[in-house]
Formats: structure tokens, sequence, C-alpha cells
């Protein structure tokens, strides 16, 4: 009877034929750890180590708010039409993926002794053309990130208040999203961020202001 063998070194691997039958023998080489100063000839194994460090959920918002209107006899909806007081920027560097929200509170707007109502003066939506505008601000990565996913009603009330006001969410990301730069709003973007003061016909003549305060806090 015929005997046929052939050898092949592919993998450590040697395969035996036989009067036509094909048997494995166990051959393969093990890679031993790499060592500086010890040169081997066959296959090392080293580890690899990424360390990253948590960094910083941050919130850089407008530096004022304004509006402006001639007094006409009847109550108004003013906007502010200021391109760069329609976004703020959201910038989660934590890599926690725990989410995230931002609140606004507002105290009473105040021209001397004349007040707006705290109660439906204050509105945020994302649109600087309808106060009862629904959606929200466009979201977007500012270089590379996970998109927000929002679950907040719009139009946003924010009730004013004299002293210690309540904070309310106006924007927010659920867990595992808005991770990175988040560009909230923008001037150009589809829907920027309308800041609204309604303003009532029988207001008096002169400057009303407000303190405002904006918060970035962890969690959705």
């Amino acid at each position: 009877m015929m005997l046929m063998r052939h050898f092949s070194h592919a993998l450590g691997t040697a395969i035996v034929l036989v009067a036509g039958s094909v048997a494995l023998l166990s051959g393969r080489a093990t890679a031993a750890p790499c060592a500086p100063g010890s040169p081997t000839t066959t296959n090392c194994t080293l580890t690899g180590t990424a360390a990253l460090t948590a960094g910083t959920l941050t919130l850089a918002a407008p530096a004022s708010l304004a509006w402006a209107t001639t007094l006409n006899g009847l109550n108004q909806s003013l906007a502010d039409t200021t391109a760069a007081d329609q976004q703020y920027t959201v910038n989660d560097a934590t890599g926690s993926g725990a989410g995230w929200h931002v609140t606004t509170s507002a105290t009473t707007f105040t021209n001397g002794t004349h007040t707006f109502p705290d109660s439906g003066t204050f509105v945020t939506n994302g649109s600087t053309s309808l106060i009862t505008g629904t959606t929200g601000p466009t979201a977007t990565c500012s270089g590379t990130c996970t998109l927000p996913t929002n679950s907040i009603t719009y139009p946003v009330a924010i009730t004013t208040a004299a002293t210690t006001p309540t904070p309310v969410t106006i924007y927010n990301a659920a867990a595992a999203s808005g991770l990175g730069a988040v560009v909230i709003g923008g001037s150009t973007a589809a829907n920027p961020v309308g800041w609204w003061v309604n303003v009532p016909a029988s207001a008096s003549s002169g400057s009303y202001t407000s303190t405002i305060t904006m918060a970035i806090i962890s969690g959705p």
C-alpha cells in the first residue's frame, strides 16, 4: 500500500496524510510575555493601558438677556433677538454617562416700584418667533459628542419671585446621552433658544431688571 506524507508548519500545526485520511497533531506555539532585554524569536504578549481621568460638567451661558419694545396699550410677548443669547453650551467631560439637566431661575422683573407678575412673565422654548412654540432648542455637537435625549415639554414657564426663586429645568439629557460638548440652540439653528418676556398692557415705561441664574446639574 502506498504511504503518502505531507507536512505543513503553518501556525505550528502538522497535518499528516496517511492512506488518504487526515489527522491533526497538536503543535500550536504559545506566546510568552515580552520582557525588556530578553530577545525572542517567537511571539510575545504585552499589555496596553489607557488611563482616563474624569473631567468636569460645565455650562457656558449668555452674559445677559435683553428685550425692548415700545408700549402700545396692548399685551406684548417679547423675544430676546440678540444672536449670542440664543444658545448655551453644556460640556459633559465626566465620562460617567449619568446625564444632566439645565435649570433656570429668575427674580421678579422690577422697575422701581413697578413689577411684572411673577407668574407667566418669563418663558423659554425653541423658537424666537412664537412664544407658544412646543419644540425645544436644537442640540448639535461641538466636535464629537453623544447628542442628548431631552424629555422636557415646551414652552417652559419660569415663575419669578422677589427672593429665592425656584429653579426650573429647561433642558435635560437622559443617562448615557449628552456626552461631550453640546451646543443647545444657536441663532442659525433650526430651533434657537427662545427667551421670552410677557409685557402687560398696563406696564409703566422704564427698565425692568431681573437676576437670572442658570445651572448645570448631574443626572437627568
